[in-house]
Parts: structure tokens; C-alpha cells; sequence
């Protein structure tokens, strides 16, 4: 019985192909949903208009950027060094102090020559003597600015940096770094890599080893004229009020020194959107299947982007429509 029904069916199918003048066009296939079927389970979802963000992570640095590296001049050794890493200085606080005793003769010879001046210009009174006086007593001033210049002082009100690994009685060489001294909250994140998002005033979301976000925005894009220092990097400011709320809640914010920046790198405003597990390809076509009134219809639908595991549908679907995976 079986097979005399297949081989009815099979001829109905042949003559209605071969009395057809052109090819069919593709119609729908519609596939009931059998209650109680328990051999198959569905997803739904509905088609709704999104508004879409997708961020990439890349890994900063927290740091003083623009931090000053103040050094020693001379040859000298160094007899007192007082300061750690992340101290508060006002301006004038000594810093370090090394010695000046190859100094001293130079010193006390220009004080002998001063001192007879001023004795020879006491005494005198003559415009000639006085203008001596004020050649030496000059000449004295100098030496004593290259005395102080053996003390290194805060040049305003900073925080330490970074310092040197110094102990008292080493020998240092002209040029040597004593510190790094920067404004305090004058505290940026940068990035070593460049990105075509890293755009002048890019808004930017940070994070510090916690779940916290907190918002900043690109203030110098990558220069890539510069091999190193400031103009190699991205460098990203704090938005008002961020960074004091970040140090607040992070007590080693810049001693730790590293941060996570997101940056947007996708934003679509009401873009119809389903989820990618409904979207279907086969034979070079793409699909996906709708329910309604109890049946499930593949219809052909013409998708862009994936985004945050939705895919824009451009075409073939309807906002409200139900997609069935």
C-alpha cells in the first residue's frame, strides 16, 4: 500500500514539473509546530530595534606623563637623600644634598677678594671703588649659586615620582637623575599603541583592577614622527572629578600603574536586530525562520554587522516579527 502511494505521488510531482513553462519560484517553506512534540525545541525572540556598542579593550599605563627628571651637575658624592617615591613636597624642600667641597677654595678666595673691596670702598668713597666692590661682591654670588645648586630643592609644589637608588657617600657623575618630580593629579593614562579610534577628544571608559568605570578622554593622539617619550604614546585625561574619585576608591592608583581603557569602536542607532543563533546560511543563501500562527517559515533575509552577539537584519524582517532558532 505504502509503496503504491510514493509512486502516485512521484508521478503527480513529475507531470506538474513538466507541464510548467518556466522555473517555479522559490516559495516559502512553512514547517508546522506539532504540539507536544518533545523531539525538537525552539528559541524565540523577537526583532526589535537596538541601538548597538562594541568596545575593544587595550591595556594602559597609569603614570605623571609630563613629570619633570631633575638631575645633579657635577661630579660630587652625595651626602643626604631624603625623600621615597610618592612623597608630597612644597616648594624649596630639600630633596638631596651632595657635596660641594671642591668648592670651598674657590669660595673663600672670592670672599678674601670681596671683602677687600668693600674695605677699599668704605674707606674711599670713590665711584671707582664701588663699582670694584660690586664686581666682586657679583662674582661672590656666583659661586655661592653654584655652591647651592649641589642642594637639589623642590622647584614647586610636586610629588615624587620616581627616584634614584642612591646611598649616602656614593660617587655620582654630572647628569645623573636624583628624582622625578610631577604636579600632584597632574595624572594620565597612556597607551603605547596606536589605534585609528584615538582621535582628539575620543571619549574613553578606564578601569583599575576593579569593577568600577570611570571616564577620561583622549588629549594626545599618537604621533608617530616621535620613537619615544610623551609624543609616542595616546595620552588620556581624567574627566572632571575622576581622577580624585579613582584615587579615592584606589589608594596605589599610580603605584600600581597599569589600567584597562575601552574605546568604542562601534556605535549604531535603531538597527533592527536578532539574535546571530536565529540567522541561518545554506547553499550561499541566508535565512532565518519566523513563527506565526503556530508555524515556522524559513524566509530570506539579508543581514549586516554582528554586534555583542546580535546581527543587524537590512532586510526580509519586520520589527515585532518572531524569530524562532
Amino acid at each position: 500500500m505504502k509503496k503504491r502511494y510514493f509512486a502516485a505521488f512521484t508521478a503527480a510531482v513529475l507531470m506538474l514539473a513538466c507541464s510548467c513553462s518556466k522555473p517555479a519560484e522559490k516559495a516559502e517553506i512553512k514547517i508546522p509546530i506539532l504540539e507536544g512534540d518533545s523531539s525538537k525545541s525552539y528559541k524565540t525572540a523577537e526583532a526589535a530595534c537596538r541601538d548597538l556598542e562594541s568596545y575593544t579593550n587595550i591595556a594602559g599605563t597609569v603614570e605623571y606623563a609630563y613629570a619633570e627628571t631633575l638631575t645633579i651637575d657635577h661630579d660630587t658624592n652625595i651626602l643626604e637623600y631624603n625623600v621615597t617615591k610618592g612623597d608630597h613636597l612644597s616648594k624649596g624642600d630639600v630633596i638631596a644634598v651632595f657635596s660641594s667641597a671642591d668648592m670651598n677654595y674657590e669660595y673663600q678666595s672670592q670672599k678674601i677678594l670681596t671683602d677687600n673691596a668693600y674695605s677699599a670702598y668704605t674707606a674711599s668713597g670713590t665711584e671707582s671703588a664701588r663699582l670694584e666692590y660690586e664686581q666682586q661682591k657679583l662674582r661672590l654670588d656666583l659661586v655661592q649659586y653654584k655652591i647651592d645648586s649641589y642642594t637639589i630643592r623642590a622647584p614647586y609644589d610636586c610629588i615624587i615620582s620616581n627616584i634614584s637608588l642612591f646611598e649616602t657617600g656614593d660617587a655620582v657623575a654630572a647628569g645623573t637623575p636624583v628624582c622625578t618630580v610631577a604636579k600632584p593629579g597632574d595624572v594620565y593614562v597612556s597607551v603605547d599603541r596606536n589605534l585609528d579610534k584615538f582621535s582628539l577628544g575620543t571619549p574613553v571608559k578606564l578601569k583599575f583592577g576593579t569593577d568600577e568605570t570611570y571616564t577620561g578622554k583622549v588629549v594626545m593622539p599618537y604621533n608617530s614622527r616621535y620613537n619615544s617619550g610623551v609624543g609616542a604614546k595616546v595620552l588620556i585625561a581624567f574627566d572632571e572629578g575622576e581622577y580624585a574619585r579613582a584615587s579615592g576608591d584606589i589608594g596605589n592608583l599610580v603605584t600600581a600603574g597599569w589600567a584597562t581603557v575601552s574605546v568604542k569602536v562601534y556605535d549604531k542607532h535603531d538597527a533592527l536586530c536578532i539574535p546571530k543563533e536565529a540567522v541561518m546560511v545554506y547553499s550561499g543563501t541566508t535565512y532565518c525562520y519566523i513563527v506565526n500562527d503556530g508555524t515556522r517559515t524559513r524566509i530570506p533575509i539579508e543581514t549586516g554587522e554582528t554586534v555583542n552577539d546580535l546581527t543587524i537584519v537590512l532586510s526580509g524582517l519586520t520589527e515585532g516579527d518572531i524569530v524562532s532558532y
